[in-house]
């Protein structure tokens, strides 16, 4: 293991995450980027994590470094925009694309510099063409800005979803749904218990042991909309492996038609992929289900926040959840006009998505 320190700027460069985070989500937090070096799912060639000097006993903030070959999420929206290859091989990325950091907001000025500068050094090495600095909030983006100039493209990549909880689950119902949205949720969930679905969490080796069943649901939305699988079981196993993962299941008597990812950190509960067996919206509404066994789950073990992930942006909104756009950054050492245009196109066509779905 190996540490470089740029003393006046305040950062220092690892290959393995420090002892103690400074953590505003799950995706900067310690176990997930520990467990997050051995998903096999992204192929990266080398690592490195930036830090910050240790802020007291809380530890220090990082941001990771993954130098990439294949990134099945990033390579999803090139695929989208048909911009495959564009971006050059391998890609740098300043966080992972399956990180959504909606709570992450302002990004300190030690992080982006050594974040920024070690890419340089990589990128001038021939290691790379491009930056990326997915999945940054509107403060984060102006952090960037501000510390190291404009990039050479902005894209918004994402919307992801979030609630704050309110008193109890019938508070929760009552102040975020409309009357007839609240009704109809009602109607449907009776008629899924009434019709034999069960959901519930598990964790442990019982988790483990729904993957192969699990793995199919998880990834029949990315191939109905042409994009590659997001995960393959082993990513899926080193997800679980996570502090505080558990699934989130819905059954019909040992059969498991939908199943949610989660991961609890402190009060938050986040629940970051999934999926249901599309056969069974209808009779049982089998989403609806689990979005809402979720939230009482959330209420029952005494959780203050829901962070919901992306897709199925209308659907989330009538539900009464926030959205928080999730912007990526494109850095080249020069500027290139060309790739400006190409990424302005990857911006539109994205958010006329979001806007549509």
């Amino acid at each position: 293991m190996t540490t470089l320190t740029d003393v006046a700027s305040g950062w220092s460069l690892s290959d393995h995450v420090p002892d103690q985070v400074i953590a505003s989500c799950l995706y900067d937090s310690q176990g997930w980027l520990r467990e997050w070096e051995n998903n096999p799912i992204e192929h990266r060639v080398r690592h490195a994590y930036v830090h910050t000097r240790p802020e007291g006993a809380d530890g220090s903030s990082v941001l990771p470094l993954y130098l990439t070959t294949r990134s099945p999420f990033w390579h999803g929206y090139e695929v989208q925009v048909d911009l495959v290859g564009r971006f050059g091989n391998p890609i740098i990325f300043a966080g992972s694309t399956y990180s959504m950091y909606s709570k992450r907001g302002p990004v300190s000025a030690d992080l982006i510099r050594g974040a920024y500068d070690t890419a340089m050094e990589w990128i001038a090495d021939g290691e790379a063409e491009t930056l990326v600095v997915p999945n940054l909030t509107k403060a984060g983006v102006a952090d960037w800005v501000a510390t190291v100039g404009p990039p050479t493209g902005r894209v918004l990549l994402e919307r992801t979803y979030s609630c704050e909880m309110s008193r109890d689950y019938e508070a929760h119902v009552h102040e975020r749904l409309p009357n007839k949205i609240r009704r109809d949720v009602a109607r449907r969930l009776r008629r899924a218990t009434e019709r034999g679905l069960r959901v519930e969490m598990v964790e442990g080796d019982a988790a483990h042991d729904l993957v192969p069943a699990a793995y199919p649901l998880t990834v029949d939305t990315s191939d109905k909309n042409d994009w590659p699988a997001l995960f393959d079981q082993e990513a899926l196993h080193s997800m679980l492996r996570v502090p505080g993962a558990m699934l989130l299941t819905a059954k019909l008597d040992d059969r498991l038609v939908g199943a949610f990812f989660a991961f609890r950190r402190g009060d938050e509960v986040t629940y970051m992929c999934g999926g249901v067996e599309y056969a069974t919206l209808n009779e049982y509404s089998t989403y609806i289900a689990l979005m809402y066994g979720g939230t009482r789950w959330a209420y029952e073990n005494g959780m203050r926040r829901i962070e919901w992930g992306r897709d199925n942006y209308r659907f989330k909104e009538r539900h009464g959840l926030t959205g928080t756009n999730l912007y990526a950054l494109v850095y080249t050492p020069r500027p290139q006009p060309d790739l400006s245009v190409d990424i302005a196109h990857m911006h539109w066509v994205l958010f006329d998505y979001i806007e549509a779905h």
